[in-house]
């Protein structure tokens, strides 16, 4: 799996990590119980584009990636600018 700071799409670095892990009998209900979410398909749906990271999450999602130092910020700016719906906001993020 690529590094972090090799993604622009922080959904696409998450699918990775968990497709590196599903041979290994990896799953959602894990992925999510290890960011804290009780939901088994949260992730998933984060995944898909059809449910979104607050904050917090962002940190949580984080911390189970086990992203730690300048990729923590990194996956932040990734997830901010992703789910950005301004234009103008979202080049801002790019340049970060």
């Amino acid at each position: 799996m690529k590094p972090v700071m090799q993604y622009s799409d922080f959904r696409e670095f998450l699918r990775d990590f968990y497709q590196e892990r599903k041979p290994y009998g990896f799953s959602f209900r894990e992925f999510s119980k290890l960011a804290g979410y009780s939901s088994p398909v949260f992730l998933k749906l984060v995944i898909e584009g059809k449910a979104n990271l607050s904050e917090r999450g962002t940190e949580r999602v984080a911390n189970a990636t086990g992203l730690v130092g300048a990729d923590v910020e990194y996956f932040r700016i990734l997830v901010a600018m992703n789910q950005s719906k301004n234009a103008e906001e979202k080049k801002l993020l790019f340049k970060e």
